[in-house]
């Protein structure tokens, strides 16, 4: 049943949403399993107190807001429209409100400095085009080699970013130092820009690990690419072009100050 649901309601969309959904409502049929019903007899009572569950279980509210969106589109795929009516969920705070988390400037040179003296041509690579770029993850492993330009005064990669929509980024001195030092050690003639241990394409779940191992969230690149533009007072089109974001609003919030940032400015108070 959930594989038809995957089939026929979200047709079209992208693998990783695909993914997502088929995940929540597996998660909520195990649930509801134990609560001694199944996916077609659940009622209304059986999802509000799914997700009650959740909440008693400390889930964050992005969360539960995306196993309650999966939930949504499943009983309406089904017709079950009265077992979702007036469903109480914990609200998730405003995206737009929160500043995104980025690394500060020691953090970001202390990443440079860990992973070039590893001497692994690939891995430098791959975070100076994240931290330079400002690229997703995904539109990283996607790239192929003629995705790239380097000459010896400029460079520039070819993106395809979300809604299959292309921008053209320019490629900094340091970039195009590190891709062009790696692209020399490859012997092969795979199609890929950055290829995996097996000589594969490299997988999202590969960088993920690589920025966990230095204490990093793989999104933290993006972010603090952003963060630099929008502090350095760079115009909002130049930001938004680069970054692939056709929200103002979503650019705006890089401007916001942080945690850190607030509780410095608060220990600072009446110090000077």
């Amino acid at each position: 049943m959930i594989k038809q649901y995957l089939n026929e309601a979200l047709r079209g969309k992208s693998q990783t949403t695909i993914k997502t959904y088929g995940h929540a409502i597996l998660q909520f049929e195990q649930w509801l399993i134990g609560a001694g019903t199944d996916l077609n007899n659940y009622a209304r009572s059986d999802v509000q107190q799914y997700i009650d569950y959740l909440t008693a279980k400390k889930k964050s509210a992005a969360t539960i807001n995306k196993l309650w969106n999966s939930i949504k589109s499943f009983s309406k795929w089904s017709n079950k429209y009265d077992a979702i009516e007036d469903i109480s969920v914990i609200k998730m705070m405003d995206i737009k409100k929160q500043a995104p988390k980025a690394m500060d400037k020691l953090e970001r040179n202390k990443l440079i400095r860990n992973i070039d003296r590893a001497e692994n041509k690939r891995d430098f690579a791959i975070i100076m085009t994240l931290l330079n770029t400002g690229v997703r993850v995904s539109e990283l492993v996607s790239l192929d080699r003629v995705d790239v330009e380097i000459s010896e005064r400029k460079g520039e990669l070819q993106v395809l970013g979300k809604g299959n929509k292309e921008r053209k980024l320019p490629l900094n001195a340091e970039v195009r130092r590190a891709i062009t030092k790696y692209l020399e050690e490859r012997s092969d003639s795979h199609a890929a820009l950055f290829l995996s241990n097996r000589q594969d394409r490299i997988s999202v779940r590969s960088v993920q690990y690589l920025m966990e191992k230095h204490g990093h969230n793989v999104h933290q690149t993006r972010h603090s690419f952003i963060t630099d533009l929008v502090r350095s007072g760079e115009d909002l089109s130049t930001i938004q072009s680069l970054s692939g974001h056709t929200s103002a609003d979503m650019v705006l919030r890089y401007s916001m100050p942080s945690e850190k940032e607030r509780q410095r400015a608060v220990d600072n108070l009446y110090k000077n």
